[in-house]
């Protein structure tokens, strides 16, 4: 057994919580084009989950509060519908295609990926690919088909396969325990510490859909947006024009968007980043890291200016990648509750690994990637695929873009209207990038309207906060329960975990230090103190020792007795 990555520990923690959801599997389409030999494709998806450990890995939890993970030996099936003689394929598929993408995985029996293949029509074969982020991320589905197809091509023509040599995802996550990696994250939480230092770690959208209360629980939408290969050419020109790239010229009108929403000038957006050394370029497994990226837009700056700006922002960013989420938010001394990430609560990122080429004649490939599990890990996030990256060298220069929302915060007519007031701002981009970047889109996208609300005696900027919670509602008011809870199981459990004395009843373990990769060690000693192991969820409700005892005392079962 080895332990998890750093990224693997957020999303293990966060199955903790709620493990029915599916915001963290993802579901590729491959589309066949051509002959194919189902039985030589099936040998080829089973040699590169042999040749891939990151296939093969189960979580080992049981009777530990920290996860560890395994190796073993898979045996596994990829099912074969023939459609083509279906009353309506396209029903069926989409039936098989919901099918496999919500069916739950168990993470204690590997591989924690599924596949199914379809035939469609006599030359038109799909492949749905559904995986868990414990152990892939986007780079590595692309490496994995890539490996299966080079062997495809290979025994296709009757050639020897010889596969390329990788490090293992547990070489991975050795690497990420070295001295000399453990050296860089410190340095880069030195620089984010700086970096972040007074910034506003939260994009508010206060003329949009709702103001979010309760727990973040990953319900979500998604609104899937064509840019046309003639915007993006014009998109390519103005950056080039200006110094930077595309996706800088993108983020950078996503921010202006944010910022006209807002009412913020100073934005946190984050960023997937691929977190790969370079000698583990080929290797299978998770190692994507979300970094927080800060733009300050000053809506008087020349829109290339601002595009120039978010080029560096990214580059400072890729420099100092390795630092965990959970590390740093750690530094940083940020409270993070339920499933919210206390950085940020917007991302944008982009995937533009080429699809693998496919060297077998009278064969062509496409993908589909990021299709909606009806769940969102951000209140927004976009995500970028170049056309020809899904389709070969035969597709156009267009871009593909989901917006994945959280509808505890937006409905589908939040996303579309946003959606189109970036098509609009990056139409306008294209053609005006000498222009002040306030001024873009005025008749599409409005200027930002702010709200002025009371914080004591400051009126500051921004939406009004929300108030009051779940734990509210259930705190003791008696100075006698006060007193008798004065050393309760969840006190000492808070004062053992955290490490220090000054800790009383009403401490909230977030503000004192604690975070969500310690809640589970929490849970584990307080179990261990009273002979209940309450739901993880309860500490994200309700995170001090007195409102704890008061909602331990609601749910716990009538029969467990607490030790004292």
């Amino acid at each position: 057994m080895f332990p998890l990555s750093a990224p693997q520990q957020i999303i293990w923690l966060q199955h903790q919580m709620l493990p029915e959801s599916r915001a963290y599997y993802s579901t590729a389409v491959v589309g066949f084009h051509g002959e194919i030999d189902p039985a030589l494709l099936r040998k080829c998806v089973t040699g590169a989950v042999d040749r891939n450990d990151a296939f093969r890995l189960r979580l080992c939890d049981v009777n530990t509060p920290i996860a560890y993970q395994e190796v073993v030996e898979v045996d596994f099936d990829i099912p074969e519908y023939d459609l083509r003689g279906a009353e309506d394929i396209e029903e069926r598929r989409t039936e098989l295609l919901q099918r496999q993408m919500h069916t739950e995985f168990d993470l204690h029996a590997a591989p924690l990926v599924r596949w199914t293949l379809v035939r469609l029509a006599d030359d038109h074969w799909q492949l749905f690919m559904t995986e868990h982020h414990l152990v892939h991320d986007g780079r590595s589905t692309v490496a994995f088909l890539g490996d299966v197809i080079e062997q495809y091509a290979a025994e296709a023509a009757g050639r020897p396969f010889v596969a390329k040599d990788a490090p293992t995802y547990q070489d991975y996550v050795a690497y990420t325990t070295s001295d000399e990696y453990l050296e860089m994250i410190g340095s880069a939480i030195e620089w984010w510490i700086e970096n972040l230092d007074g910034a506003t770690f939260n994009v508010d959208f206060p003329t949009l859909g709702t103001q979010r209360s309760g727990l973040f629980d990953y319900r979500g939408g998604q609104y899937r947006q064509s840019l046309s290969a003639e915007l993006m050419a014009g998109v390519r020109a103005a950056a080039q024009q200006s110094g930077h790239t595309v996706f800088a010229a993108m983020l950078a009108v996503y921010g202006e968007l944010c910022r006209r929403h807002s009412g913020q000038d100073d934005l946190v957006i984050g960023i997937p980043l691929a977190n790969r050394p370079a000698e583990f370029a080929s290797t299978v497994g998770m190692m994507v890291n979300t970094v927080p990226v800060r733009l300050a837009i000053d809506p008087s700056t020349p829109a290339g200016e601002v595009g120039l700006d978010a080029m560096v922002s990214l580059f400072d960013a890729v420099d100092h990648e390795a630092a965990p989420v959970q590390d740093l938010v750690k530094a940083l001394g940020l409270g993070g509750k339920g499933l919210d990430n206390p950085l940020f609560n917007v991302t944008f990122g982009m995937h533009d690994q080429p699809f693998p080429d496919v060297d077998v004649p009278g064969l062509s490939v496409d993908m589909q990637v990021a299709l909606s599990t009806n769940s969102a890990r951000f209140d927004l996030s976009v995500f970028v695929t170049p056309a020809n990256v899904l389709h070969g060298g035969d597709g156009d220069c267009g871009y593909e873009l989901n917006w994945d929302y959280s509808t505890q915060r937006f409905g589908p007519e939040d996303a579309e209207r946003l959606a189109s007031g970036f098509e609009a701002l990056l139409l306008a981009y294209a053609t005006h990038p000498l222009d002040p970047i306030g001024t873009l889109a005025l008749d599409t996208v409005a200027p930002p309207v702010r709200i002025r609300h009371v914080e004591g005696d400051r009126v500051t900027d921004g939406a009004a906060p929300v108030t009051g919670g779940a734990g509210d509602e259930i705190r003791p008011t008696s100075a006698d329960n006060c007193e008798q809870r004065a050393e309760s199981p969840w006190l000492q459990a808070f004062r053992d975990i955290l490490e220090h004395d000054d800790i009383d009843q009403d401490t909230d373990f977030f503000q004192a230090g604690g975070y969500s990769l310690l809640v589970p060690m929490l849970l584990s000693r307080y179990e261990s103190l009273s002979g209940w192991r309450p739901p993880t969820s309860l500490l994200f409700e309700f995170s001090s020792p007195i409102l704890l005892e008061a909602a331990s005392a609601e749910r716990r079962p009538a029969e467990v007795g607490v030790e004292r």
